[in-house]
């Protein structure tokens, strides 16, 4: 059969000790039932195995009374140890299928009885073939048996006395088994309420914390967002505070500057029209002065020497002309030369000083300068053009007075002119000369008055620009350590 197992030799002892695994053992059928894999008791006399490893089957009564002894007191034994130690308690099912010989190691809870089971399953294995071969022998035919094979009426009743015998310690274990079942289950089921009230106090106390910390954290937090409310409107009021004093300081600044550049402006402008006045009184001295003199000299000439001027009114004419052009040109390019001097001078200083000032100090003296300088160079342009229309003018009406003269005394002066000319040229040439001499002297005079004027008036100029300067730097300077003096108080403000 496929179902059968035949056992041919006994187990070691780590053999005993090893614990089976659900799969292993005996197979099972689709249902779940454990099918039976021991064969048929034979019908005919067979030996039995024993511990020893040897099969002998015999069909001796005394012997098999013997064997079924010793396989009741093994399993009586194995019974008494499993009730002394405790370890798990006793299946009625699973005894009666160690009973029947059978082997479930599934219905074994822990590997000590699975061990136990074991070692118990192997040694009653030849017994309860030898108990199987008693049950079975009565129900077979005679005709099978041999006649000396009788079981006596001694082995039943005894049979029987085991059974009910280990009926009633199965019936013992299990009151015992659910007294201490329900013992149990009463123990667990009072700790179990104790534990779940202490879970739904521990619960309502965590809620109870968790509400205190949620109020707590709230109450912290609106606190700390006032706080930060205030110290924000109170930054903003000292933010606005401060940019009104600054506004405020930068709008004195500018007013402060502005007055002063009103009053240099003021000051350039007096010196302008002072220099103008002093300008014009020597222009029109000059002037006066050369025109008395060349009246002088020329009522002089025209008395001594209308004779000679048929003859040397165009000689004398043209060396007068180019004697004047000579000195005209090298007195402007003298005049040239310092008036450039002079500016270049006044250029070098100006930059010199308005090179320390700041930007916008710098932009605005530059410009009054400019401005200043444009007007002074078109003022001197116009006295320029004035100065040559009247020197113009001055020399046509000299020419229309010697050209009258000239026809006048022509004709009285002519005799007297010829005794006179070598005399009288000789003269005019001393005249001459010394005019130009003194002429030159006078320009030389007026160059150095007007330079020294020109210092004067620089250094007038330079004094008024450094007072400016100064005063700008100290207010500067002022502005300044307000403005850190200002923040630092503030700061102060904000962190106390």
């Amino acid at each position: 059969m496929p179902g059968r197992r035949r056992l041919s030799r006994p187990l070691s002892s780590h053999e005993h000790a090893r614990p089976l695994s659900p799969g292993q053992g005996l197979p099972r059928s689709q249902t779940g039932s454990v099918t039976r894999t021991w064969a048929e008791p034979p019908r005919a006399a067979h030996a039995y195995q024993g511990r020893g490893g040897g099969v002998a089957w015999s069909s001796d009564p005394a012997r098999l009374q013997v064997f079924f002894g010793k396989w009741m007191t093994t399993t009586l034994e194995d019974l008494r140890q499993q009730r002394l130690l405790r370890m798990e308690m006793v299946n009625h099912r699973l005894l009666l299928l160690l009973f029947l010989g059978q082997h479930f190691p599934q219905y074994l809870k822990s590997t000590y009885l699975k061990q136990l089971h074991l070692r118990f399953f192997w040694s009653s294995l030849s017994h309860l073939r030898a108990l199987l071969l008693l049950i079975h022998l009565p129900l077979q035919a005679p005709s099978s048996l041999d006649p000396s094979l009788d079981v006596p009426v001694s082995s039943l009743s005894l049979t029987e006395n085991l059974e009910t015998a280990t009926d009633n310690v199965v019936k013992l274990e299990l009151n015992e088994s659910k007294k201490h079942l329900q013992e149990t289950l009463s123990s667990l089921e009072v700790k179990l309420r104790i534990a779940d009230e202490e879970k739904c106090r521990i619960k309502k106390e965590f809620e109870e914390l968790l509400e205190k910390y949620r109020i707590l954290e709230t109450d912290f937090l609106k606190e700390k967002e006032d706080k930060l409310i205030s110290y924000q409107d109170r930054y903003n009021k000292l933010q606005e505070k401060h940019k009104l004093e600054l506004e405020d300081l930068r709008r004195a600044g500018q007013e402060a500057l502005a007055i002063i550049v009103e009053e240099f402006k003021a000051l350039l402008q007096s010196i302008v029209e002072q220099r103008e006045e002093a300008i014009e009184k020597q222009y029109v001295s000059a002037v006066e002065k050369q025109a008395q003199k060349c009246e002088e000299l020329l009522l002089a000439q025209h008395q001594r020497l209308l004779d000679m001027l048929d003859k040397e009114r165009k000689v004398l004419e043209e060396k007068t002309e180019e004697s004047l052009l000579q000195q005209s040109q090298k007195y402007k390019e003298m005049l040239e030369k310092c008036m450039e001097n002079e500016r270049q001078h006044n250029m070098e200083a100006l930059v010199a000083a308005a090179k320390n000032e700041k930007e916008d100090m710098e932009a605005a003296i530059i410009k009054a300068v400019k401005k200043e300088r444009e007007r002074m160079e078109k003022l001197h342009a116009e006295e320029k053009e004035m100065w040559q229309a009247e020197r113009n003018k001055d020399h046509e009406k000299v020419a229309q007075t010697i050209t009258d003269v000239v026809r006048e005394q022509r004709q009285n002066a002519q005799a007297m002119v010829k005794a006179a000319i070598l005399e009288e040229q000789k003269r005019s040439e001393k005249a001459v000369e010394e005019a130009v001499k003194q002429t030159q002297e006078e320009l030389m005079e007026y160059i150095k008055e007007q330079k020294r004027l020109d210092q004067v008036i620089r250094q007038r100029s330079l004094s008024s620009l450094e007072l400016f300067l100064s005063c700008a730097q100290k207010q500067l300077t002022s502005l300044l350590h307000e403005e850190p003096t200002t923040t630092e108080g503030e700061q102060e403000k904000l962190f106390l």
